[in-house]
C-alpha cells in the first residue's frame, strides 16, 4: 500500500541510492507468484559444514497482487532463511510466505548447501558451493502455493578474496556544519576520543582494533599545542605503532588557488613533527574537493610523501566522467615533468558522496545494514565501474556508464562516524569490523590508515599501474569567484610575503642584518593565506545570519574574510619590514635630500616605473626636486602627484619615474636633488580639440592600441615590430569588454539549488547577456612616463566601470586597470572581461600552481577543461608570433568560449576560439558554502605582453610582463649612515630567462640561504647562476630547505645546475663569513 506523502518526491536520497546501488549489483530478476525477485551474487565466502560456500542474496518487493505478507523462504536443502532484527531503513516486507530456491549448474547438482542469517525481512541469503571459474547456472525459484518454478540464468562468478581496508576519519569542514570556533574544539575532541578508543581495543582481534585518520594535520597540530607534553607523547606514540595516520597536508584546499611557494609551504607542519617526533610522513589526504593542481605532487614528494588519497565529491557541478574520467582507474600513479610521481587513490562516484562511502554502505548504522549493502557495493564495483548511480549531491540524472569494473581485491573505504561532515570517531566501526569478520572469511575488514593500505596495494599491485601527467584541476574552484576581492587581498599577500623574504635576505647579502623574525613573519602570513584557501567558505546555508548549525552563514563568512584581510595586512607589514632592513644597508649622498633604494627581487635585471611617496617631512612641500640616476648622474623624467585623502595619510607627493636596467635581485640607489624649477607637467588631451581617434588611441615604440568608445572594447593592438594585429576583429566580445550574464536560477537561498540544476545546449537557464555602453571620456594624458587613457561606462551588474590603459615608455606592454562598482544582489550572475587574440594556429598555455597546462601538455583524465584558476599568465603562440596575457587580482578564467556554469556546462558563445581568453571576474552560482551576494567597488588589472626583441622566448615574455604587473619594483628611503659610495648592487642573476627565481629564504642559520627557483619550460635547462656574493658551499635542496637530489658545480662566482621541465627546486647557500 501506497503511503500518502505531502512532498511526493526529492532530488537526492540515500535511500534511491541505496536501492539503485542493489538494481547495479542485481545479475537477474524476475516476478514470482507477484512477487519480484532480484538476484544479487555476493563476495561473502565462509564455510558451510566444511564446505566452502558463497553467497547469493535474493531480494523480494514490489509487491503486486497482495498474496504474499512475508515469512521465510526455504533453501533445497531445506535450512531456513534467518530475519534479524536492522532491517534497511524502510524496506518494505515483501519476502513471500514459502519459496523453494535451487540453482543448478551444467551438471544438474543443486548447489546450494544452505542459508546464512539474512539482514533484513526482505531477503534470503543462499550458501551455494564456490566456483572457480565462471559457471553458468540456473535459479529456479517457486512458491509453494505454484507448482511450476520460476527460472532465472546467469553467470555465477568465483568470488575474490576482498581485502577492505576501511579508513576512519572526520572530514573537516572549517565551519560549514557549525562556527568554526565550535568545529575546531569538536576536532580537538575527537582525537582525544581517538586515543580513548586505541586504548579500549588494544586487545581485540588485530583486524578490528580502533584506528584513526587525522584528514588534516592541523587538526593535531592545534591539539598538540592545547593539550600537556604527556598526551601528546601517547599519541605520537600511537602514530608511531600505526593506530593513527596523520595526514602530511594541513587541511582541504582549493590547491589551484595556491601559489608554488604557498604548496610546499602547506608541508611546513609536517616537516617540523617529522623532525620533532620522528614521524616519517608518507601519505596525505585531500576530501571533498575534486581535483588538485599540477604542482601538488612535487611539493608532496619534497617531504617524502609517496601516497595520496583523494576522495571527489561531485555534487552535481563536476563532470569528470564526461571528461575522460572514466578512463582513469581508482588507483594510478601520478608523475609530474620533473620526474616525481605519487601514487594516488580516488574514491569517486557519479552519486556526488565520494568520501561518505562508509556511510552510504551503512558502516554507521547497524551490522545489517553494513551486510545488506557493502556486499552489493563489493558486486556492483566489481562489474560496474561505479557501484552508485547517480542520485545523491551527484550527475544528473544520465547513468554514467561505461567504467571498466574494478579489478584488484585491496580496497580503500572511507569511512566517518556518522554520515556528514566534522563527524566524530567512534567505537561502532570495530564492533561491526570484528562481527564481521567472525562471519565472514572473506572479504575480510580491517579498520585500517592510509599507511597501511597503500602498502600493500602497492606490494600487490605497484606494477600493474597506469602513470598519467599533468594539471587536475578544482570542478569546484569556480566558487572563489564569489568573493572576488577577499581573493585578490590573498593574491596580493602571497606576492608580499615571498618578496618580503627576498627583501631580508638581500639586507644580509648585502653585508647588513635580515629580518630576525623572518620566518615567524613568513609563516604567520602563509598561515592566513593558506586558510582563506581552505576549502570551507561558509556555512551549509551560507545566507543567514544564525549562531549555530548550518544557519550560522554571516558568522563563518566573516571569520573566513577575516583570513584574507590578516593575511593581507601581515603581508603588507612583513614587506615594509624587510624593506626598512634592506634600506638600512644603503646610505644616501651628502648632496640629496635623501636617496631612494629602488629594488627588484626577480632573477633578470628590469625595465620600469616606481613611484613612491616623499614626505613633507623630508622634503618641504613648496621645493623643487629632480631624481638622479645614483649609477650614472642623468636626471630622470619625473611626474609628481599630491597625496589622496590627504588630511588623514602622510603628509608629501608622490613621485614616478622610469628606471632602466635595474639589476637582477639588487637595486639602484635614486638621489633626491634640489630643483630650480618644476618638472614639465603633464600633457592633458582637449576633448574639445582633439580628434577622437588621436584621443582613444595610445602609442609608444612597440604597441600601438586604437578603442572604439561606441563598445567601449579595445578595438586594435597594433605590435609596431612585426605589424601584426593582436585583437582578434571577429569575436563574439570586443578585447576587454565587459559582459554580464544573470540567470534564471534563484537567488532566495535554496540548499545546493545550483547543484541540482541542469541546461542543455539551448541554454535554458541563461537569463540574459549584456554588455557594456558607450565610453565617456574621464581624461587622455601623455606624460614623462606613460602615455594614458582613462574612460567609463554604464553597464547592467554595475554602477558603473571605469577604464584605465596605460602604455609606458619604454615597454613592451599594456597595462589595463578595470575599476567596477558593483552593488550587491542575489540575482544569479557572472561577469566577464573578454580578452579574444587574433591566431590562426594557436598553442595556448595556462600558468597554473606549480606547473602550466594547456596545448600539446597532457592533463588528468577528468580534469575541467570549460574553465580553471590560473596564477597569473596564459601564453598564445601563432607560428612565430607571441603574446602574453597576465590577470593580477581575478584567477579564474573560460578559455575559448563563456561555458554556461550549470552542467554540463555548456558553450554559451559561438564560435569557440582557443585564442580567446575570458576572464571570469565574480559569480554567485553556488548555494551552499560560497556566499550568495558581494558588492564591492575594485581594481581588477591586466597586462597585454608582446616580445621585448625578436626571438625571445615567450617564457619570457610571460615572466617579464608578470613581473612587471604582479610583483613591480619597490621602494624605501635611503637609511643607512655609512659612506654612499654603492648607487647600485646585483646580487644574483639567471642565465635563462625562462626560470623564475620564486624568492630567497632563510636558511637554518644566519649564514645560509635558499634560492627557490621554478622552470617554466617543457625542456630541460642548463642553468647558471651568477652570485654577488662569496659563498663557502652550494648544494641542491627542497623549498624548505631539505637535501634533494641533484649537484650544483661551484665555479668562482658561479653556480651550475641542471632543472628538469618545470621543475621546481632550491638551491642552498652558505655565504663566506
Amino acid at each position: 500500500m501506497t503511503e500518502p506523502a505531502l512532498v511526493s518526491a526529492q532530488p537526492w536520497s540515500h535511500l534511491e541510492a541505496r536501492d539503485g546501488l542493489l538494481d547495479r549489483a542485481t545479475v537477474a530478476a524476475a516476478t514470482v507468484h507477484g512477487i519480484r525477485v532480484r538476484v544479487i551474487p555476493e563476495p561473502l565466502k565462509t564455510e558451510h559444514d566444511g564446505v566452502a560456500v558463497q553467497s547469493v542474496r535474493l531480494l523480494f518487493d514490489e509487491e503486486t497482487d497482495g498474496a504474499a505478507d512475508g515469512g521465510a523462504a526455504g533453501g533445497a536443502a531445506g535450512a531456513t532463511g534467518g530475519t534479524p532484527a536492522g532491517a534497511t531503513d524502510g524496506a518494505p516486507d515483501h519476502a513471500p510466505r514459502a519459496v523453494t530456491a535451487t540453482l543448478t549448474g551444467p551438471d544438474g547438482v543443486d548447489r546450494v548447501v544452505g542459508t546464512a542469517p539474512a539482514p533484513d525481512t526482505t531477503s534470503v541469503r543462499l550458501l551455494v558451493r564456490t566456483v572457480d571459474e565462471p559457471t553458468d547456472v540456473t535459479l529456479t525459484v517457486a512458491s509453494t502455493e505454484s507448482e511450476t518454478g520460476t527460472e532465472l540464468s546467469f553467470v555465477l562468478l568465483p568470488q575474490r578474496d576482498w581485502s577492505v581496508h576501511v579508513v576512519h576519519h572526520s572530514h573537516f569542514d572549517f565551519g560549514y556544519t557549525d562556527p568554526q570556533t565550535t568545529v575546531i574544539s569538536s576536532q580537538r575532541s575527537y582525537l582525544d576520543s581517538a586515543v580513548e578508543l586505541a586504548a579500549a581495543t588494544r586487545e581485540w582481534p588485530e583486524a578490528s582494533r580502533f584506528r584513526w585518520n587525522v584528514e588534516a594535520l592541523w587538526a593535531f597540530a592545534d591539539w598538540e599545542r592545547h593539550r600537556p607534553a604527556a598526551k601528546v607523547a601517547e599519541f605520537v606514540e600511537l602514530v608511531q605503532q600505526g593506530s593513527i595516520g596523520l595526514s602530511a597536508m594541513p587541511y582541504n584546499l582549493h590547491t589551484d588557488t595556491c601559489s608554488t611557494e604557498e604548496l610546499h609551504e602547506l608541508l611546513r607542519e609536517a616537516r617540523r613533527i617529522r623532525d620533532q617526533y620522528g614521524i616519517d610522513f608518507t601519505t596525505a589526504m585531500q576530501t571533498d574537493v575534486p581535483g588538485q593542481v599540477a604542482g601538488l605532487p612535487d611539493a608532496l614528494h619534497d617531504v617524502g610523501v609517496r601516497y595520496l588519497a583523494v576522495a571527489h565529491n561531485w555534487a552535481g557541478r563536476s563532470m569528470p566522467h564526461q571528461n575522460g574520467a572514466l578512463d582513469l582507474p581508482r588507483l594510478f600513479r601520478w608523475r609530474t615533468p620533473a620526474g616525481n610521481s605519487i601514487v594516488v587513490w580516488m574514491t569517486d562516484s557519479p552519486h556526488g558522496l565520494a568520501y561518505m562511502e562508509g556511510p552510504m554502505v551503512g558502516l554507521t548504522e547497524s551490522y545489517e545494514v553494513a551486510e545488506t549493502y557493502l556486499p552489493a557495493y563489493l558486486t556492483a564495483l566489481a562489474t560496474r565501474g561505479y557501484p552508485f548511480p547517480p542520485g545523491v549531491f551527484g550527475a544528473h540524472g544520465e547513468q554514467a556508464e561505461g567504467r571498466p569494473g574494478y579489478p584488484w581485491d585491496v580496497l580503500h573505504l572511507r569511512t566517518q562516524g556518522f554520515m556528514g561532515d566534522n563527524g566524530p570517531a567512534r567505537l561502532h566501526l570495530s564492533e561491526v569490523v570484528r562481527r564481521w569478520n567472525d562471519t565472514w572469511t572473506s572479504p575480510t575488514l580491517r579498520v585500517s590508515t592510509n599507511e597501511d593500505f597503500f602498502a600493500e596495494a602497492e606490494a600487490r599491485h605497484g606494477d600493474e599501474l597506469i602513470t598519467v601527467e599533468g594539471d587536475w584541476g578544482d570542478w569546484w574552484v569556480e566558487g572563489v569567484g564569489s568573493a572576488a576581492v577577499p581573493l585578490a587581498l590573498a593574491r596580493e599577500a602571497q606576492v608580499t610575503v615571498s618578496d618580503a623574504r627576498s627583501f631580508s635576505q638581500a639586507a644580509a647579502w648585502l653585508g647588513g642584518q635580515a629580518v630576525p623574525s623572518e620566518r615567524a613573519d613568513a609563516d604567520a602570513t602563509y598561515d592566513a593565506i593558506s586558510m582563506f584557501n581552505e576549502h570551507t567558505w561558509g556555512a551549509s546555508n551560507s545566507w543567514t545570519h544564525g549562531d549555530e548549525g548550518y544557519d550560522s552563514g554571516e558568522r563563518q563568512w566573516q571569520w573566513k574574510v577575516a583570513q584574507a584581510i590578516t593575511a593581507h595586512q601581515r603581508g603588507r607589514d612583513f614587506e615594509e619590514h624587510a624593506l626598512v632592513y634592506l634600506a638600512d644597508t644603503v646610505s644616501a649622498p651628502d648632496d640629496a635630500y635623501t636617496a631612494i633604494v629602488v629594488a627588484n627581487v626577480s632573477g633578470a635585471a628590469r625595465t620600469g616605473a616606481v613611484r613612491f611617496l616623499l614626505k613633507e617631512s623630508t622634503v618641504p612641500l613648496d621645493a623643487h626636486v629632480t631624481l638622479r640616476d645614483g649609477r650614472t648622474g642623468a636626471d630622470l623624467p619625473i611626474v609628481i602627484e599630491p597625496q589622496s585623502n590627504s588630511l588623514h595619510r602622510e603628509s608629501g607627493r608622490w613621485i614616478t619615474a622610469q628606471l632602466t636596467d635595474v639589476p637582477a635581485f639588487g637595486f639602484v640607489r635614486v638621489d633626491v636633488l634640489s630643483a630650480d624649477s618644476a618638472p614639465e607637467l603633464p600633457r592633458i588631451h582637449d576633448a574639445m580639440t582633439t580628434p577622437a581617434a588621436d584621443l582613444f588611441t595610445l602609442e609608444n615604440a612597440y604597441l600601438r592600441v586604437a578603442v572604439d568608445p561606441q563598445t567601449s572594447t579595445i578595438r586594435s593592438i597594433l605590435e609596431l615590430a612585426t605589424g601584426r594585429e593582436i585583437v582578434e576583429q571577429h569575436a563574439p566580445a570586443g578585447f576587454n569588454g565587459y559582459v554580464y550574464d544573470e540567470y534564471g536560477s534563484s537567488g532566495a537561498g535554496v540548499n545546493h539549488l545550483a547543484n541540482k540544476l541542469w541546461s542543455s545546449d539551448r541554454l535554458e537557464l541563461l537569463a540574459s547577456r549584456t554588455t557594456g555602453g558607450p565610453a565617456v571620456l574621464v581624461e587622455r594624458v601623455s606624460d614623462a612616463v606613460e602615455e594614458r587613457l582613462v574612460y567609463r561606462f554604464a553597464a547592467a551588474g554595475v554602477d558603473s566601470v571605469e577604464v584605465t590603459l596605460r602604455l609606458r615608455h619604454g615597454e613592451p606592454r599594456l597595462r589595463i586597470a578595470n575599476r567596477l562598482a558593483k552593488p550587491v544582489t542575489r540575482t544569479k550572475e557572472s561577469a566577464f572581461f573578454a580578452f579574444p587574440f587574433a591566431a590562426e594556429q594557436p598553442v595556448v598555455r595556462y600558468e597554473v600552481s606549480g606547473g602550466v597546462t594547456g596545448d600539446g601538455l597532457p592533463h588528468i583524465p577528468g580534469a575541467p577543461q570549460h574553465m580553471r584558476a590560473i596564477r597569473n599568465w596564459v601564453s598564445v603562440e601563432d607560428q612565430d608570433a607571441a603574446v602574453v596575457w597576465v590577470t593580477k587580482d581575478a584567477p579564474l578564467v573560460h578559455p575559448g568560449t563563456i561555458s554556461l556554469p550549470y552542467a554540463p556546462f555548456p558553450a554559451s558563445t559561438s564560435p569557440t576560439r582557443s585564442a580567446t581568453v575570458y576572464s571570469w571576474l565574480h559569480n554567485n552560482v553556488w548555494d551552499t558554502n560560497f556566499p550568495i551576494e558581494q558588492g564591492f567597488t575594485a581594481t581588477f588589472e591586466y597586462a597585454i605582453g608582446v616580445r621585448a626583441e625578436p626571438g625571445q622566448r615567450i617564457e619570457a615574455v610571460a615572466l617579464q610582463t608578470t613581473a612587471d604587473l604582479v610583483r613591480p619594483m619597490v621602494t624605501a628611503p635611503a637609511s643607512g649612515s655609512g659612506a654612499s659610495d654603492v648607487p647600485s648592487a646585483e646580487l644574483l642573476t639567471l642565465d635563462d630567462d625562462r626560470v623564475r627565481l620564486v624568492s630567497v629564504v632563510a636558511g637554518e642559520d644566519d649564514q645560509q640561504s635558499i634560492l627557490r627557483l621554478q622552470s617554466m619550460t617543457e625542456h630541460p635547462v642548463d642553468l647558471t647562476i651568477g652570485l654577488g656574493i662569496a659563498v663557502e658551499s652550494a648544494a641542491r635542496s627542497t623549498y624548505l630547505g631539505d637535501d634533494a637530489p641533484g649537484s650544483v658545480h661551484i665555479d668562482g662566482d658561479r653556480l651550475h645546475l641542471q632543472l628538469q621541465p618545470y621543475e621546481s627546486t632550491a638551491v642552498r647557500l652558505t655565504r663566506l663569513p
